[in-house]
């Protein structure tokens, strides 16, 4: 491993030299991200989240119910916010959000000796929605902004890498501040909201301070002049019919996202309860299962990008499929705690391929429709994963604990079968023959 990172920072190196310096200020930042990020799958504390809202007294039934209303208000801000994106300062709008993501750890903290219960639990839900989508969408663009064309995998790619690399050790921080405290109980996992807020002001003012976002790097409208955002929103048919087909394929690519959403958003917040409630995991389990999932992602991640610049994106997607069979199936039938461990290895696997993914929606459409494009693909994976957690938190409490998960491996089988009927985004000409 340590062979591998070494390599990757040298590779990161090479990569840099002649990029913008936003490039590294939003590296560095999705470093400190993932560390303090309440949404990190690769380190962070998020994780916890789900396990504190049932100990707070929610049923999965209700923690599917909060997915659900996130998804909604997702959707309905993504086509606006992405609008505003190709309109308005990036660095501006990122601040907005990040401003924003103080408010749910903040209340987790607060409603600890209150218990579990919707007056709370709504508001923290909708305010966060509105947060992750304008902090997600402006460092997204941001990103595609501060790299070349034919550099877009790998510069996804790295970004992804270097952000995983915390995760190395502290998933294992985390599961040592919850055992002391108490293990995964109110009392245990509560501490970890106080150095989430410690950490996300870090990053706020890594941003506030670093982060130069010029006139010039704004995506430019498609007629080079900010269109009116009231006269965008009240043509809101038009602009969405107009947008879906800006470029071949487009349409689909939705469809396939919407299917790739339905697997991610459904289950999200389910794997560890499920690890924890039916597998009998503790905090230290969940602790290794991160550190697996960050170390497969972060040796895979870097030569996925490469790959996908060198044969083409879709390839890379077919190549993730078996993975995501391997991860959620050994969830499910795994004999003892220990197995999930591996089973997160698998989940790694699958996520090193994501970074193409986020590529191929760049890349379908022109610069310029880019923000406009992301908002009315936001809008409408958001709209289909809406009834995904409600319906799993359902098949949970009803059913079987196992069915959500078999419907969302389903959901993703079609997703990367679709993926055939997409043109391929990456242009011959800008193809790597090393």
């Amino acid at each position: 491993m340590s062979s591998r990172l070494k390599q990757v920072t040298s590779e990161f190196t090479v990569f840099v030299d002649g990029k913008t310096r936003n490039f590294v200020v939003l590296l560095t930042y999705s470093v400190l991200s993932s560390i303090f990020g309440p949404t990190s799958r690769s380190g962070g504390g998020g994780q916890y989240i789900p396990l504190y809202i049932v100990a707070l007294g929610g049923t999965p039934a209700m923690l599917g119910l909060l997915r659900s209303i996130e998804r909604a208000v997702r959707s309905g801000l993504s086509i606006p916010i992405g609008w505003m994106m190709d309109m308005y300062n990036l660095k501006k709008l990122m601040l907005i959000g990040m401003g924003f993501q103080f408010f749910s750890p903040i209340v987790y903290i607060l409603v600890g000796d209150v218990g579990f219960h919707l007056w709370w639990a709504i508001p923290s839900t909708i305010i966060d929605a509105l947060a992750r989508t304008l902090t997600m969408y402006s460092t997204f663009l941001l990103i595609a902004k501060s790299v070349r064309d034919k550099d877009r995998a790998t510069g996804y790619s790295m970004r992804m890498t270097f952000s995983m690399i915390p995760g190395l050790v502290t998933p294992m921080l985390w599961a040592y501040i919850v055992g002391n405290f108490g293990g995964i109980n109110v009392s245990g996992i509560r501490p970890v909201f106080f150095v989430m807020i410690i950490g996300h002001t870090i990053s706020t003012l890594w941003i506030y301070l670093k982060l130069d976002v010029s006139n010039s790097e704004r995506l430019p409208s498609p007629r080079g002049k900010k269109p009116p955002a009231k006269k965008q929103l009240l043509n809101f048919v038009h602009n969405l019919r107009k947008t879906s087909k800006i470029a071949k394929g487009t349409r689909r690519w939705i469809l396939i996202s919407c299917f790739d959403m339905y697997c991610i958003s459904s289950i999200m917040g389910f794997t560890e309860l499920f690890a924890v409630k039916i597998k009998g995991a503790d905090p230290f389990i969940l602790g290794l299962m991160t550190v697996a999932l960050t170390a497969s992602s972060l040796l895979l991640t870097i030569p996925m990008g490469k790959l996908g610049d060198k044969i083409g994106r879709k390839k890379i997607m077919y190549i993730g499929l078996p993975p995501t069979y391997a991860w959620i199936l050994l969830l499910l039938y795994a004999p003892a705690p220990d197995y999930l461990v591996v089973s997160w290895i698998f989940y790694g696997l699958w996520w090193a391929t994501w970074s193409v993914w986020s590529v191929i929606s760049i890349e379908l459409v022109p610069e310029a429709h880019r923000g406009k494009f992301t908002g009315v693909q936001g809008f409408f994976t958001n709209l289909v994963s809406i009834p995904g957690s409600l319906a799993a938190g359902l098949m949970w409490t009803l059913f079987d604990p196992t069915l959500p998960f078999i419907v969302a491996l389903a959901s993703e089988s079609i997703a990367v079968i679709l993926a055939k009927t997409i043109p391929e985004t990456l242009k011959k000409g800008d193809q790597h023959l090393s």
